[in-house]
């Protein structure tokens, strides 16, 4: 293997890593890993990384981003929340993982992103209807989908990466 070769295995590998501590601070680590890997692919003229390969990260990420997206607001309209909820639960979330980021050496963007999607479907909910049972219902129910969310994508992530290393190294 030439020298070449290896930085280029070094820096998708380093780049794999990136993609998945992106993902833990809700960052699109899953288009990191993709961007990286076609890189590779091409450095590398698509021997390994070939293009159906490459075709298949695409469509975990594109399914794991579009579930992370959905899955909060999908938990506040499931337990009873109306679309300002499910808006509230959505900008509570960003923001809560923006007000968190500095905290816990990052990983307080996860936990504002939870707070802050459970904070935002609360307070729409109990603003509409100024009752405190359904307000926390439907909290509960953006907090759930927020979970869910970062579950899968997290095992989304995980299963790119074993599969960009398992075309590389099996």
């Amino acid at each position: 293997m030439a020298a070449t070769q290896i930085l280029a295995l070094g820096v998708l590998i380093l780049a794999l890593a990136t993609g998945l501590v992106a993902v833990v601070f809700g960052l699109p680590g899953t288009w990191i890993i993709l961007l990286a890997s076609t890189g590779y692919g091409w450095f590398t003229g698509f021997a390994q990384v070939t293009g159906r390969l490459l075709l298949g990260l695409f469509l975990i990420a594109a399914c794991a981003e579009g579930v992370e997206a959905l899955a909060g607001l999908w938990g506040a309209r499931r337990f009873g929340g109306s679309r300002k909820a499910m808006v509230g639960s959505l900008v509570g979330g960003v923001a809560g993982a923006l007000f968190f980021a500095p905290l816990l050496f990052g990983l307080g963007s996860l936990l504002g992103a939870f707070l802050g999607a459970f904070l935002g479907a609360f307070v729409v909910t109990y603003l509409e209807r100024r009752r405190m049972e359904a307000a926390v219902r439907v909290g509960w129910g953006s907090f759930l989908g927020r979970v869910v969310a970062v579950v899968f994508k997290g095992a989304a992530t995980v299963a790119m990466i074993g599969i960009i290393l398992w075309a590389l190294f099996a």
